[in-house]
């Protein structure tokens, strides 16, 4: 019996070893076809570019030698159109000398009756045409600059780069409520410390296995942060994401990181239904349809540790209003913030903060019409918790007595129809 169950055993630990290096094997043919397709790909680009450059800079100079050369035959043309002039007074002169030679010739020989005449004609002797001088009249030449000409080919000689893998790769994507964190970093360590700015950009769909998707990718972000949370996004959606970058004294950007393709299946953050409100935008906005409604809460425990809320007052009156955190044991019904069995981080409209009843000495600006306040949650302990508010580019923080495993929800506790609310 014990032979039987070493066998068993054995078998068992012999399939999952060769599902291991099964595994492993097509782990080797992806990287084997990513590296064949990715440089057959780069190979089909330096032949079109490298055509398309040699066709439009064969264009380019011999339209350029075409507009040399029409601007000599023009300088020509207009050069010698007044040397020109000057040769018909000159051959007009010389045929009237010729002809007052001849006249003056058979005078001599014959009759002097004309003599007078003769005299008359002579008048114009000594007059000769205006002719420049040769360093009055153009010398035509080319030149070019030999250090342009040698810029131009160095250029040409360095024009293109391969590149093993861009200097910047997607790191981690993390789901968040209709939302995913991006996060990407250096792979380059010799030029990491020359990087000015990231550029992350999103396509809908799978571009890894439909190339045609990759002409959707759009700019999300561009700057100097290092991760981003990339919003308004449906839930069980693929999307594909890839970032680049650009070094410092340079105007282009780098090649692309490898595309990452990931979904988020947290729904986004909206309000529960409310019979005392009007709700738009799938739940995200709510406006009060009476004076002093009833607590509005989030749709379900939806916020939790590592995540951040964005509240925006889209219109608000002179009322006190009141955003808040709630952590509770056991999901149930939650009448009010300040009151009840449970724990919450409050803000009023007013700038005050409240924890647990307790008023916090820093006070952030008085809420207006388009403010946008967030909270952020992250863990310290089993049973602490540390909250940023951030609005108006003011942030404070503070730590939150709760457990790791309480419910946490959020909530807004509005005062009149005047004012509107949205979460993100």
């Amino acid at each position: 019996m014990g032979d039987r169950n070493e066998v068993v055993e054995t078998l068992k630990a012999a399939k999952s070893y060769l599902n291991h290096l099964e595994n492993l094997n097509k782990q080797l043919e992806n990287a084997e076809n990513q590296i064949c397709e990715t440089s057959s790909e780069t190979e089909r680009n330096i032949e079109v570019t490298f055509s398309n450059l040699l066709t439009n800079l064969t264009e380019i100079l011999l339209n350029r030698k075409d507009i040399l050369i029409k601007k000599v035959q023009k300088t020509r043309k207009q050069s010698l159109a007044p040397l020109d002039a000057s040769r018909s007074d000159i051959f007009s002169n010389i045929e009237k000398t010729k002809k007052l030679i001849k006249e003056g010739e058979s005078l001599l020989n014959g009759s002097r009756e004309n003599l007078a005449e003769f005299s008359q004609k002579s008048s114009f002797l000594g007059s000769l045409p205006a002719i420049p001088e040769l360093k009055e009249v153009p010398y035509i030449s080319f030149h070019c600059e030999p250090n342009l000409e040698s810029e131009l080919l160095d250029i040409c000689s360095q024009f293109g780069e391969v590149s093993r893998i861009a200097p910047v790769q997607i790191s981690q994507t993390v789901e968040k409520p209709g939302a995913i964190l991006v996060e990407w970093q250096s792979v380059d360590d010799e030029r990491c410390v020359d990087i000015q700015e990231f550029r992350l950009q999103r396509a809908f769909g799978d571009v890894i296995s439909e190339k045609h998707l990759e002409i959707n990718f759009s700019d999300c972000y561009v700057g100097t942060e290092t991760q981003f949370l990339v919003k308004d996004l449906r839930p069980n959606q693929l999307y594909s994401f890839r970032v680049c970058c650009k070094f410092e004294g340079s105007s282009d950007w780098s090649p692309w990181s490898l595309p990452q393709v990931t979904k988020t299946s947290i729904k986004p953050f909206s309000w529960a239904s409310n019979r005392d409100f009007v709700f738009a935008d799938d739940n995200k906005i709510a406006t009060p349809v009476k004076d002093a409604p009833s607590l509005l809460l989030s749709d379900g425990p939806q916020f939790a540790v590592g995540y951040s809320v964005e509240f925006s007052y889209l219109e608000i009156d002179n009322k006190c209003s009141t955003i808040a955190l709630i952590a509770v044991k056991e999901a149930a019904g939650i009448k009010e913030i300040r009151l009840g069995d449970h724990s919450y981080f409050a803000l009023d409209s007013t700038g005050e903060i409240y924890v647990d009843g307790v008023k916090k000495a820093t006070k952030l600006p008085e809420a207006a019409k388009g403010f946008k306040i967030c909270f952020m949650c992250e863990l310290i302990q089993d049973d602490k918790v540390r909250v940023s508010i951030d609005t108006c580019n003011k942030q404070v923080t503070y730590d939150w007595q709760i457990s790791k495993t309480d419910k946490l929800y959020f909530g807004a506790l509005l005062k009149s129809p005047a004012t509107k609310i949205m979460v993100e």
